[in-house]
């Protein structure tokens, strides 16, 4: 199965602790914790709005996870 990406709305803000930089995508919480398991989130319920940063964070720490599942997927085809 693809992973979808979702772009932010305008106006949504980061929703790691103590940061205020502007959202770039939004994820599933628990896809992020799972990759990062460190951060701290204020005020999450399904999803999770992150900036640049920390998205470019989250796409490091899941790189090997989900090259595999992009191989496993081919594999079985």
């Amino acid at each position: 199965m693809v992973e979808r990406r979702s772009k932010s709305k305008a106006g949504d803000t980061c929703s790691v602790d103590k940061c205020d930089e502007p959202s770039k995508r939004s994820l599933p919480q628990k896809k992020v914790r799972k990759g990062l398991p460190e951060l701290k989130f204020t005020g999450v319920a399904g999803r999770v709005h992150l900036c640049r940063k920390h998205y470019k964070e989250y796409k490091k720490a899941t790189k090997s996870e989900r090259t595999m599942n992009r191989l496993g997927m081919m594999g079985g085809k």
